[in-house]
């Protein structure tokens, strides 16, 4: 597939910084020196593109993608060259749309932010306001909007330069969303992130600038990633992890079911069922990472239901089988099962045949499967279930004697329907940097509603005079009750295990 999909994900911005001496006793400080040393950033005059603006999406939606770069030349669907999405909605009955792709434009840096364009294309952006494509392509957006459909807009994709490899300067990167954010009107964003764009180092200063969009506008976000059968590979959890640690309200993970090569399906299986293992895999991947990065515990429940699934339909290339209707109802089955967040497809310019694709035989046939999932109205919920806020950035650590520790340094606190919490956040607990041990606080918030969220995080205090030396053999056989010290730290075996090691193995226990 060629182009992707991004979400919406953005988070805290006021950080407090306290002095805390030796001895730390909680209540007093939380109360008394958080709020009149808490920063507040000054939100940014917003713009307009003329566009309108967006509407609250419902929680499972069918959104498939749609190139707004590739040129439509059949007049009844077309805007100036870009696809007609009202006259395809009104075919249909799907309102929401992922729109590919905005990208780097090659130029650099314009005006503080990165140069861009759709399709990487300069003349199809705000610096060039009177080009007709460009001019269609907002049109398309209007009308839709119009109708009270609405649309997201995919930042990366396959080809092209993505924002966050142009520049890491986080100011640059933040000025660059909240312009097209603001401009667009847009609730949701979804990035697209695949081939060269999954560098880990890139991607964390590209979750630092979405968190502070997200904190200033509320916008939802969608990491659209490759998968296989098996799951999410290291890189992409990788990618994952940049966004969760940074903070970063990850409303969907959205799965590129597609393109796994035929290597990677087990015997019997093909692209439709080996969907539905991608799907099943990156449901237990997700609870583990959202456990340990943004400490918020899901069930399988609440998994399947932050995620979403894109195959690629019909004819992708000569290097795989084309996609047919009858996988893409097994796809759409099992997202209904398991009630999903998302299906999509790459892409409606095959399916609505503004496309020639020869695995596509009639208009809106894989349409007319996908749209029986979700809801294709913004106005689903007048009472929407609150939601609990989320702390981030209380991670464990480890100290040495002493040394300076500010327990609000780097927390952060974020809720969907009130926003920063961060000044509201209470922290309990005890520690004394002057002395070994392992302590532990309380981190706590609560929102308008009443609904309040607690984390517990490990300070361990450690001697730094002492070395600390693993003893821990990937070759030994260890029985339940044998303890070693294994990255600095100590663990109790559990039950009888070989070369599996403690930090991942349910096997061990570490020993607090």
């Amino acid at each position: 597939m060629n182009k992707k999909k991004i979400q919406k994900i953005i988070a805290i911005s006021a950080i407090a910084s306290i002095a805390i001496p030796n001895l730390l006793t909680t209540t007093s400080y939380a109360t008394n020196l958080l709020n009149p040393i808490t920063l507040q950033e000054n939100v940014k005059e917003t713009n307009d593109f003329g566009v309108l603006k967006g509407i609250q999406w419902p929680k499972q939606v069918n959104s498939p993608y749609i190139d707004m770069v590739a040129w439509t030349s059949n007049p009844d669907y077309s805007n100036n060259g870009a696809a007609n999405l009202a006259k395809i909605s009104k075919e249909t009955g799907v309102n929401f749309f992922n729109l590919g792709f905005i990208q780097s434009s090659g130029q650099g840096i314009k005006d503080g932010k990165v140069a861009w364009g759709w399709g990487g294309y300069s003349v199809l952006s705000e610096w060039n306001k009177d080009d007709s494509q460009y001019n269609g392509i907002k049109k398309s957006i209007r009308e839709l909007r119009e109708m009270g459909g609405d649309v997201t807009i995919s930042f990366g994709g396959i080809a092209g330069t993505a924002f966050w490899q142009v520049t890491q300067d986080v100011d640059i990167l933040t000025n660059t969303y909240r312009d097209i954010v603001t401009g667009y009107g847009l609730t949701r964003l979804d990035l697209d992130i695949e081939g060269g764009a999954q560098n880990l180092e890139q991607n964390i200063a590209n979750a630092k600038a979405i968190k502070k969009v997200q904190a200033e506008t509320g916008v939802d976000v969608v990491l659209t990633l490759p998968v296989l059968p098996s799951g999410l590979t290291n890189v992409q959890l990788d990618v994952l992890k940049a966004y969760l640690s940074e903070g970063v309200d990850v409303e969907v993970v959205n799965l590129m079911t597609m393109c796994y090569g035929t290597g990677t399906l087990n015997p019997g299986e093909n692209y439709g069922t080996a969907s539905l293992r991608a799907v099943d895999s990156t449901k237990d991947q997700l609870k583990d990472y959202f456990k340990k990065y943004a400490n918020i515990t899901l069930s399988d429940a609440e998994a399947y239901s932050k995620l979403g699934t894109t195959p690629s339909i019909g004819y992708e290339s000569g290097s795989h089988p084309v996609f047919t209707t009858e996988w893409s109802k097994l796809v759409v089955d099992h997202a209904i099962e398991n009630k999903l967040a998302m299906t999509s497809f790459w892409s409606m310019n095959r399916d609505s045949m503004i496309q020639s694709n020869s695995g596509v035989k009639s208009q809106y046939e894989f349409t007319n499967i996908f749209k029986n999932f979700g809801t294709n109205s913004g106005e689903t919920d007048p009472n929407p279930e609150n939601s609990k806020p989320v702390i981030s950035g209380a991670n464990d650590v480890t100290i040495n004697i002493n040394e300076t520790f500010d327990p609000l340094k780097g927390i952060t606190a974020n809720d969907k329907e009130d926003g920063d919490l961060t000044s509201k956040i209470k922290v309990s607990g005890t520690i004394d940097t002057s002395k070994e041990g392992v302590y532990k606080l309380t981190y706590s918030v609560s929102d308008s509603k009443g609904l309040t969220t607690e984390v517990i995080r490990k300070v361990t205090v450690k001697n730094n005079d002492v070395e600390i030396v693993d003893t821990y053999d990937s070759s030994k056989i260890y029985t339940k009750g044998d303890t070693v010290i294994y990255k600095g730290k100590k663990y109790v075996c559990k039950w009888w295990v070989l070369g599996e090691a403690p930090d991942t193995s349910e096997a061990w226990e570490e020993v607090v």
